[in-house]
């Protein structure tokens, strides 16, 4: 399903309206290596890179826009492509900051949730930490809000931006994902393999899942499951792919 997009570019010639469309990521349980869920990421037909397109949106003071559309269709997609089998399996949505706070932004998502046979505990929303977040207390707020509704609450690369820990701890999630950064050379890096083995004891203590993004080889997949972490995604578990129904 594609959705148009009405998004007034400078310094990009479209001859139509920006249309994207979302393909799906597996995120696998690495105990079994049975699929845990999906994650939507978004695809535009003119732009292709996702972080240039919602750079554009921001330039443009559309990001909200662009954002609550993606996270809409990502929804309406799931939700019509998952058979009722496999209603089991979780959703991860990407979503901003600042689309978080903004006043409309739980009266869209009820007003969704009455259109989908999806129940809230199967929806992940992974909180993009490529934004400044200026008012982290509302946004703390608004995140228990969201648990209390039902939803759970994702990390987006624990361990690439600065504050990334600080953030984790202070929010609370339910998963924390773990930038690709710490899968690569994983097998030959104890420092790495000391370090998955610390972090994903101590989350699940607090009682927090942990995704290792960006597994690419066997090695890697067998070093992960080694350090016991308990998720894991990348090419070699499964790559991004339309969902059919």
């Amino acid at each position: 399903m594609n959705q148009t997009f009405d998004l007034p570019i400078s310094n990009i010639k479209l001859s139509e309206p920006l249309t994207f469309s979302h393909v799906f990521q597996p995120i696998f349980s690495l105990h079994d290596e049975t699929i845990y869920g999906f994650e939507s990421l978004i695809r535009g037909k003119k732009i292709q890179n996702p972080q240039f397109l919602f750079a554009l949106a921001e330039k443009q003071k559309k990001l909200f826009d662009l954002d609550m559309s993606s996270i809409l269709q990502s929804i309406f997609s799931f939700n019509k492509c998952i058979s009722s089998k496999d209603k089991d399996v979780y959703l991860t949505v990407n979503i901003f900051p600042s689309t978080v706070l903004e006043p409309s932004f739980l009266c869209f998502i009820e007003d969704m949730m009455k259109k989908v046979d999806i129940t809230p505990n199967k929806i992940i929303f992974e909180i993009n930490e490529a934004e400044t977040v200026h008012n982290f207390k509302r946004l703390q707020e608004m995140v228990r809000y969201l648990k209390e509704f039902g939803f759970m609450i994702a990390l987006d690369d624990l361990g690439k931006g600065q504050s990334s820990l600080r953030v984790a701890l202070e929010l609370e999630p339910d998963i924390v994902k773990l930038d690709q950064y710490f899968s690569i050379d994983l097998e030959r890096s104890i420092k790495k393999q000391r370090f998955l083995e610390w972090i994903t004891s101590y989350f699940k203590e607090a009682g927090t899942l942990v995704t290792l993004e960006g597994i690419e080889t066997e090695s890697q997949l067998f070093t992960a499951k080694h350090a016991g972490v308990p998720y894991g995604q990348g090419y070699h578990l499964g790559r991004p792919v339309p969902l059919i129904i």
